[in-house]
């Protein structure tokens, strides 16, 4: 899988990236943990998930980020094998991938922002899944993983409590552009890919609940 969050529209590395991927031996799917755009209206947004779509060559799971339109909360606005995941699963393989997107409360009134019980209540649904299956992807981070600014961690406490209770296969996030890495924490792997409108992105194996994983920048 190909890991990518926070393109912010600068999608001029793309043909690069594309490039990188083909010479690694393409991958089956695209992640994408939000901040597709800048406080662009939908249709923008979509026409990037299209132009990822083109230029990898393979679906694209997405969730929408704090400064995206707040209709891809509720409107998937793309079809076919590009997907909304926000709030909702998909199977895909062997796998199953659920959505969280937004951010936390900020003091800057982004377009998607969430408290705490609106994390927890977004995140009921994932609770029903294989957590050896569940991939989690979620534009804001866990607290405590790459979620550091200016000293404060700003992650969500929410999801933190889910990680350890959970423990899923994976999780996925976005968000603080000061970070990129990967890190386990119990039986999850966690990932931040870093700000694809820096070059960051992530690749991602997942076999027989074996998590193989790097960060890298064009």
């Amino acid at each position: 899988m190909l890991v990518l969050s926070d393109i912010h529209e600068r999608t001029r590395s793309l043909p690069r990236l594309a490039r990188r991927v083909r010479e690694l031996g393409g991958v089956d799917l695209v992640l994408l943990a939000g901040d597709i755009t800048y406080f662009k209206p939908v249709e923008a947004a979509v026409k990037i998930l299209r132009e990822i779509r083109e230029s990898i060559g393979t679906p694209v799971f997405y969730v929408p980020g704090n400064c995206d339109d707040p209709r891809l909360t509720t409107d998937a606005e793309s079809a076919g094998d590009i997907v909304n995941i926000h709030g909702r699963h998909v199977v895909h393989g062997d796998y199953v991938f659920y959505g969280v997107g937004g951010g936390g409360i900020s003091p800057f009134n982004t377009w998607i922002e969430y408290g705490e019980n609106d994390f927890k209540r977004l995140l009921e649904n994932a609770k029903a899944h294989d957590p050896g299956r569940l991939v989690m992807v979620t534009h804001q981070p866990i607290k405590g993983f790459f979620d550091e600014v200016n000293g404060v961690n700003i992650g969500s406490e929410a999801f933190r409590e889910f990680l350890y209770s959970v423990q899923p296969l994976l999780w996925v996030t976005g968000h603080v552009h000061e970070h990129s890495g990967w890190v386990r924490a119990g039986k999850t792997t966690v990932i931040h890919p870093g700000p694809f409108m820096r070059g960051y992105y992530a690749l991602v194996s997942l076999s027989n609940s074996v998590v193989d994983t790097r960060v890298e920048r064009l």
